[in-house]
């Protein structure tokens, strides 16, 4: 609106010049202030980028959105942090708060452009307020849609040979990003004006990382330890809960208020029918080449073990080395098990271990641990290579190098 004050985005502008200049040139190095700056300047991050995305609002209406606030500064760090950690500058605390303070005036300015030159169309509102009058078809097709990718997650992660592929990946990425804390949402805010567009999306958004991140957490405390697949299992159970609770609530309410969002609901409806296709094509796949999920022993879900440039003969490998050389001998180790495992290795000769190390490995990863070795007295003694699939404690495969020391 043309009365609306913008001296709060030119404020913001000041702020973050200022701590930009400030950061670039290190008058001090006093860590408090340093992080006092940081933390400054990820609030007016948030709030320049909330009145970015609401031109309309003044300082009053944007402070009514905090959460928003929060989870938008929140974005923003992690997206500059993950940019600085691949380039060549590297993760720096100053860096990063210089780059954020950069950006912040930026997108102050022109949110202040946008602000003084705003008006919103008459035609627009009275759009938006048709949309709830198709609400109630298409909310119905909504619950099915997450009814159905609900129970297409938990089939694919459970069985076989689809749970062997990475098909059940696709509809996994929805549910570690939007599903279950849109239903969240919805349940909490039934209702079609409780939350703006924008706000139940972004908070839907962070809602799921976060339910996610939770539930890892508490994996990581069990036996099971941290797998993707158990996190997804658990996420499509909680959604099929919330859709239950969220046909109950939208009895209660009259058609024209429930939560609607057409154009989201048609990209799920496709999203789903991809998914679909895409699961019936894998299976059938798979089934009809079961040969490509078996190893050369006949068995299913085998972990490829290996001592790399080494001659092999039926009892295992042999070393030939003069006493006092040293060398290095490289295992492999290929994870073929479907999900991600966690090995253990021990290599020992005499009852004398040598190396132990611990390895989690993603399904079809592959590592390379070396050995350094050093010959002792003269004679033949043979060396053992240990690797257990946690939590087993025993050995799951074992391999041999017989090493003849001149």
């Amino acid at each position: 609106m043309k009365g609306t004050s913008s001296k709060d985005l030119m404020l913001i502008f000041v702020l973050a010049s200022i701590i930009a200049i400030f950061t670039s040139t290190q008058p001090f190095n006093i860590f408090i202030l340093d992080t006092f700056l940081f933390i400054s300047i990820i609030v007016l991050s948030g709030y320049s980028l909330m009145s970015l995305i609401y031109p309309e609002e003044d300082s009053a209406g944007l402070l009514r959105k905090p959460f928003l606030i929060v989870m938008l500064s929140i974005f923003l760090v992690i997206l500059i942090s993950v940019l600085l950690k691949v380039s060549p500058l590297g993760l720096h605390f100053r860096d990063l708060t210089w780059f954020i303070s950069i950006i912040t005036a930026l997108v102050a300015i022109t949110a202040y452009i946008m602000r003084i030159n705003y008006l919103r169309p008459k035609i627009e509102e009275s759009a938006e307020e048709l949309i709830p009058l198709k609400s109630h078809k298409l909310w119905d097709k909504n619950l099915v849609i997450y009814t159905l990718l609900s129970l297409l997650m938990i089939i694919t992660v459970l069985i076989p040979p689809l749970n062997k592929t990475p098909v059940w990946m696709v509809p996994g990425s929805l549910f570690v990003c939007l599903i279950p804390g849109y239903l969240l949402l919805a349940v909490m805010f039934p209702k079609n004006d409780d939350l703006e567009l924008i706000e139940r999306l972004a908070l839907s958004f962070g809602s799921s990382l976060i339910l996610t991140s939770i539930i890892g957490l508490i994996f990581s405390y069990t036996r099971w330890g941290i797998h993707l697949e158990l996190i997804l299992i658990v996420l499509a159970v909680f959604s099929l809960l919330l859709c239950f609770i969220t046909v109950l609530k939208m009895r209660k309410l009259p058609v024209n208020r429930r939560i609607s969002i057409p154009k989201l609901e048609k990209l799920l409806g496709i999203f789903l029918i991809i998914c679909i296709l895409l699961t019936i094509g894998t299976a059938a796949y798979t089934l009809i080449n079961s040969e490509a999920f078996n190893t050369n022993d006949g068995t299913t879900n085998a972990t490829s073990f290996y001592i790399k440039d080494l001659d092999s003969n039926v009892g295992g490998y042999t070393l030939n080395l003069v006493s006092g050389e040293q060398t290095s001998l490289t295992m492999v180790l290929v994870n073929q098990e479907g999900s991600a495992v966690n090995y253990s290795i021990i290599v020992r000769t005499n009852n004398t271990i040598l190396k132990q190390d611990n390895i989690s490995l993603e399904n079809n990863q592959k590592m390379e641990i070396p050995v350094n070795l050093t010959a002792g007295i003269p004679g033949e003694r043979n060396i053992e290579f240990l690797l257990y699939k946690l939590p087993n404690q025993n050995p799951y495969q074992t391999r041999i190098v017989q090493l003849n020391v001149s």
